[in-house]
């Protein structure tokens, strides 16, 4: 005989304290990587935003983890800031920086929707399921079939968090880390 129990996932300040998303290392990994592979960047490079150098990893990894702003501002998880609209206004932004720089424009639009691709591939476990991808063309949810990263806990005054949350960085820098790795060592002639 089987019996299957569900339990309702575990909430901090109404949202999930355990979430199968990827953390803000694998975001930005994931940004590193998408960036590198559509710039070809080397660890010299770097771009010209508000009369500053930036070096182009920062940018990428913190465009790869802006999606989640929405944190910040209160706004419902996953929703606007999570779709291929939030992407083109980013875009935007970058060529209004970034004059005269197409790649730099296409690098960032593409490092900020890596975030989006990741969340899709996480096992989301609050309604409405997965991204709001396809914004505003589409409103709704979606959520990949092959489910890739591990739970990543939020209660952080456990220990078995802090293990949890050990694993889920030690398996992003593994597959992240490794992909975001070979796009810098293979475009690194590119620029």
């Amino acid at each position: 005989m089987v019996v299957a129990i569900e339990l309702e996932a575990p909430t901090l300040i109404g949202r999930p304290a355990i979430v199968s998303m990827p953390t803000p290392i694998g975001h930005a990994l994931g940004g590193i990587a998408v960036g590198a592979v559509i710039v070809g960047v080397s660890t010299d490079r770097g771009v010209r935003l508000g009369g500053r150098r930036l070096s182009v990893f920062l940018l990428f990894a913190v465009l790869g983890v802006l999606a989640d702003v929405d944190f910040l501002i209160f706004t419902p998880h996953r929703y606007l800031t999570h779709s291929l609209g939030a992407g083109f206004v980013v875009g935007f932004l970058a060529m209004l920086s970034c004059p005269r720089q197409p790649v730099i424009w296409a690098a960032s639009t593409g490092a900020y929707l890596s975030h989006v691709l990741l969340d899709w591939l996480g096992n989301d476990t609050v309604e409405p399921l997965g991204v709001m991808a396809l914004w505003p063309f589409d409103a709704a949810h979606y959520q990949a079939p092959l489910l890739l990263f591990p739970q990543v806990c939020r209660q952080y005054w456990l220990l078995e968090c802090w293990v949890s949350l050990a694993v889920s960085i030690g398996y992003e820098l593994l597959v992240l880390g490794t992909v975001a790795l070979a796009a810098v060592a293979l475009n690194r002639r590119v620029w």
